[in-house]
């Protein structure tokens, strides 16, 4: 009967109209949610087939969508740890500090992280941050797996609370006076480096002359920092005499450089070096010189010493000129608190220590998937990866389509206000005309009603 579908469709008005406002009062109630997105509530009409001629109501229905990677306004903030997506893509967080293989990993872009109790990064939904671990350099740990989420961790600050970090590069860029005589010393470069116990010592590297034109020799010792201290020299492991040559060539660039053990006189040059290429040289303080001159256990101290670029006057050099240094660098420091951290803005993120010192500690990765309209909504602003959505790929920031890390700053609900409040009077009115169906319908089967009687 027509008056009952009527009925029915009336019903359904009142349920997806009633559907619209809850989906509007959601969005209101996160207007000020960091990396909130607001949804919208679609209808699509119910058509009901009937052989008759007269008409049947079908009614209406009411479907959610949300668009999660919906870009909100960047707002910048005071705090290190905030950090918003600029573009495609998630962060990855899980709801456990130390995720399990049965813990469910999720997607969020509330950027909004700060420091728990055991120093470990979650948002204010209570989800843990997920990064990979770099090295010193920023490369991450674990590459061959980096495709996996088990490959990530919580990113935890209490690793790097208190760090030491054994020296492995030196940079010098030196000028080693070409007018002096043969068999004489030059000059002799110091800088500080550091073993694997955060022990400091003088790297003294001593430049000679020698017999052959245009070149060099040069000496590596490590002295001990501590003169109150008992300990004497420990020599590089070539021996202390000629540890390795360098020769030049006459426009003061570096020619060629003798990295073999027994160095002696021309005989052990290698071949000329390709220009550009780096001239490194491997220095090796073995762990029983240093436990024998200083009673102390350590990691040998294996250093590359980078004096610049074959053929180019970029690092080491032999000019008419004063023996003088312009850049000491290495790559060590010994024990020093941590001070403060950062994000750039492909997802690095660095710590910077009491000394001065920085090093990148983890990589934030950016999650991606097929389809992101069809992940599945979590309380805390999160979502769930599901079939329909297709599976997540990890990507760096700034690649594979991912957008980039936006540093001191967060991400805003989309939710426009003055949009809900119209939308909330039109579902008001939609939902009273409704419910006119219904009561309408109801004195119509009443007047049915009336003729029986």
């Amino acid at each position: 009967m027509s008056i009952n579908s009527g009925l029915f469709a009336g019903v359904a008005a009142v349920a997806a109209q009633s559907t619209a406002f809850a989906v509007i009062s959601d969005n209101i109630a996160n207007v000020n949610t960091v990396g909130f997105k607001d949804s919208t509530t679609q209808f699509q009409a119910l058509v009901t087939q009937s052989l008759s001629t007269s008409a049947t109501a079908g009614g209406v229905k009411a479907r959610t969508e949300s668009d999660p990677i919906k870009q909100g306004l960047l707002e910048g903030t005071a705090s290190n740890t905030d950090i918003a997506v600029d573009g495609n893509g998630f962060f990855v967080v899980n709801e456990k500090a130390v995720p399990t293989l049965q813990d469910e990993y999720l997607l969020t872009r509330a950027g909004s992280f700060i420091k728990d109790e055991d120093d470990r990064l979650k948002n204010t939904a209570g989800f843990y941050l997920q990064g990979y671990r770099t090295d010193g350099t920023g490369t991450i740990l674990n590459e061959a797996t980096r495709d996996l989420f088990s490959s990530l961790e919580t990113v935890d600050l209490s690793r790097f609370q208190r760090i030491a970090k054994k020296t492995e590069n030196v940079e010098l860029n030196l000028n080693l006076n070409s007018a002096i005589a043969d068999s004489t010393a030059d000059g002799v470069t110091n800088i500080t480096v550091y073993d694997s116990l955060g022990n400091d010592y003088l790297l003294e590297l001593t430049w000679s002359r020698t017999a052959v034109d245009n070149q060099w020799s040069c000496t590596p010792k490590l002295q001990n920092t501590d003169t109150a201290a008992a300990g004497g020299t420990v020599n590089e492991q070539r021996g202390a005499t000629a540890a390795f040559l360098i020769q030049f060539n006459t426009d003061g660039t570096p020619n060629q450089v003798s990295p073999m053990a027994a160095n002696v006189g021309a005989a052990a040059l290698t071949a000329a070096g390709t220009t550009g290429d780096q001239v490194s040289v491997a220095l090796n303080f073995q762990t029983a010189d240093i436990e024998a001159a200083y009673a102390r256990t350590v990691d040998p101290i294996a250093l590359t010493l980078d004096l610049g670029n074959f053929d180019l006057p970029s690092g080491l050099t032999q000019y008419d000129a004063p023996y003088q240094t312009s850049l000491l660098n290495q790559d060590g420091n010994g024990p020093t608190d941590l001070e403060r951290v950062f994000f750039s803005d492909t997802g690095l993120l660095t710590a910077v220590f009491a000394d001065g010192s920085s090093r990148p500690i983890y990589r934030i990765p950016l999650a991606t998937v097929p389809a992101p309209n069809e992940l599945q909504g979590q309380s805390g602003n999160a979502y769930a990866i599901t079939a329909d959505s297709g599976e997540a790929v990890l990507n760096f920031a700034t690649e594979g389509g991912s957008g980039r890390v936006s540093a001191n700053a967060l991400e805003n609900s989309t939710t426009d206000i003055a949009r809900q409040f119209t939308d909330l009077i039109i579902a008001q009115r939609a939902y009273s005309a409704a419910t006119k169906i219904i009561t309408t319908g109801d004195e119509l089967l009443e007047e049915i009603a009336r003729v029986k009687r």
